[in-house]
């Protein structure tokens, strides 16, 4: 979680090394996947041949196999796209646009995906279901880092958290440590009231 752009591009940086810190990130990932937040993509260019592009990136060759074909369609029924599969990119919703690009991570192989704001342009019904579909990737062996804002559903899906304070100095907690009133006026210079459930809990500002 950053407070603001900056922020963001301090935290990537800790996170694949660039920056040393007090805190210890080990780095043992072999592949890393990283979706900005606001992806380029080539126009007139379809869903289908767009997600086929990961599989040229470190290859020579005229065609995907048909192993990889069925990848791709695996992925698109997962996210609830494959009806979309033939469809140019550039006439998707944006929350599609989204949903598409992290089905490129998910297919890449990756064994650390870094998104930025992975569930923007989404309402909050396919927030959730991108939430989810990342946080059950730690089950079979895949990290994703993710930057997001809203405290609540990253404290609802998220594990371990690190944030940057104004004066960049870096908070690393579990769930149960960083989510304090201190640790987020630190993070965001705003007041916050920690509000826990019978289920879950959650984050809201004080005005």
């Amino acid at each position: 979680m950053g407070s603001n752009g900056t922020g963001k591009s301090t935290l990537l940086k800790i996170i694949t090394g660039n920056i040393k810190t007090d805190i210890q990130i080990e780095n043992s990932f072999k592949n890393i996947f990283y979706l900005p937040q606001n992806p380029y993509y080539p126009s007139s260019i379809t869903t289908f041949d767009y997600l086929s592009s990961i599989f040229f990136k470190n290859n020579w060759k005229w065609f995907i196999s048909n192993e990889e074909k069925e990848k791709i369609n695996n992925i698109l029924m997962k996210i609830g796209l494959y009806d979309k599969k033939n469809i140019s990119i550039e006439n998707l919703s944006g929350g599609e646009i989204q949903k598409i690009n992290i089905a490129l991570g998910l297919i890449s192989d990756a064994d650390i995906l870094l998104l930025d704001e992975p569930a923007s342009n989404m309402d909050l019904n396919n927030q959730v279901n991108i939430l989810k579909l990342l946080k059950n990737l730690t089950y079979n062996n895949i990290t994703s880092v993710i930057i997001m804002h809203d405290l609540s559903l990253a404290l609802k899906y998220g594990d371990n958290f690190i944030g940057i304070t104004k004066e960049n100095k870096i908070i690393q907690k579990d769930s149960q440590e960083f989510f304090s009133m201190e640790n987020l006026k630190k993070i965001f210079n705003m007041d916050f009231e920690i509000i826990k459930g019978q289920n879950n809990t959650y984050v809201q500002i004080i005005d």
